[in-house]
């Protein structure tokens, strides 16, 4: 099956809200609503909005979810009130806590439970965003709750969107301005590898971690945690060569990954070793010859390989 999803987790998916009609399973093609333009709500909305999360009636809550999460990037209080309301973090966590033993048994999963957590899951995307709730979101260790989410293996529709969802949590953790403490968190705590999933169809994680000095040297200081990564990288390049129409963008993430890779000596000294064989001999000659971004990182790898300086 192959999917069809957004090139970048940067995008802005609170304008593509999946919807599924009743009475349809799991595996049903979400439709597309169609986004209106209303007029941004009053703080006075936000703060209704937070205060009905704790509704006990799942109509009111769900509805407040929903309208919070649609207008996450309206407005810079959000994910300080989020984070400072009492007990609203927990609630929030407790959703995504109680998603597990619904992805463990997908034919009872209830499309308003997909609705409900991909909506929370756009609420700690900006909380993972904001420069001073991610800081204690990371202290919190909060990361750990959505890399189960991330290691999904349905392929249905809807799970697409939960997958994505939770990857854009850890997608917004490295959004500008970069925070270095992120980076490291997420690399001692194997980030990476809970990636491999979601990166086959189109993640840019690691491309961001490595973007950073201080990140591509997390990367290869250790034997065993540059391995992990160049085994990855090479899952999805094995993933690419299988694919009818491999996707030009992914394979561009991969040859910028190694391009950043072979600068550091250690890593380049393993790379002749054990260089990436189907990014070099010609296996993507035909998206090679149309991408000269990605030709250009290739070119970058194999002069870094030859020069036994680097």
């Amino acid at each position: 099956m192959e999917l069809n999803l957004p090139d970048s987790l940067y995008e802005d998916y609170s304008q593509l809200t999946p919807t599924w009609s009743s009475g349809a399973s799991s595996s049903s093609t979400p439709v597309m609503a169609t986004p209106l333009s209303p007029p941004p709500p009053s703080l006075g909305m936000i703060f209704r909005w937070v205060r009905d999360l704790h509704d006990p009636r799942e109509v009111v809550s769900g509805f407040a979810l929903h309208s919070l999460a649609n207008n996450k990037n309206d407005n810079e209080i959000l994910p300080l009130l989020l984070w400072d309301s009492p007990g609203v973090v927990s609630m929030l966590l407790g959703e995504v806590a109680n998603s597990y033993r619904h992805i463990r048994h997908p034919v009872f999963i209830q499309h308003h439970t997909i609705m409900r957590l991909y909506n929370v899951l756009l609420l700690f995307q900006c909380i993972a965003h904001h420069p001073e709730t991610r800081s204690k979101f990371l202290r919190a260790k909060l990361p750990h709750y959505f890399y189960p989410l991330m290691e999904i293996r349905y392929t249905d529709r809807p799970f697409d969107w939960i997958r994505i969802g939770a990857l854009g949590v850890i997608a917004n953790l490295l959004k500008s301005p970069v925070d270095e403490a992120a980076i490291r968190f997420l690399m001692d705590t194997s980030a990476l590898n809970h990636c491999t999933r979601p990166i086959e169809i189109g993640s840019t994680e690691s491309k961001k971690i490595m973007s950073t000095n201080e990140g591509l040297q997390y990367c290869c200081v250790l034997v065993d945690r540059f391995f992990a990564i160049d085994d990855l990288l090479k899952k999805v390049l094995m993933h690419l060569s299988t694919m009818t129409t491999p996707s030009s963008t992914l394979l561009n993430l991969v040859a910028a990954c190694y391009a950043r890779l072979s600068l550091k000596p250690r890593a380049c000294d393993a790379l002749r070793r054990f260089p990436p064989a189907m990014l070099l001999d010609g296996t993507f000659a035909n998206l090679l010859a149309e991408d000269t971004s990605t030709d250009y990182y290739r070119k970058q790898l194999i002069q870094n390989l030859e020069n036994r300086e680097v």
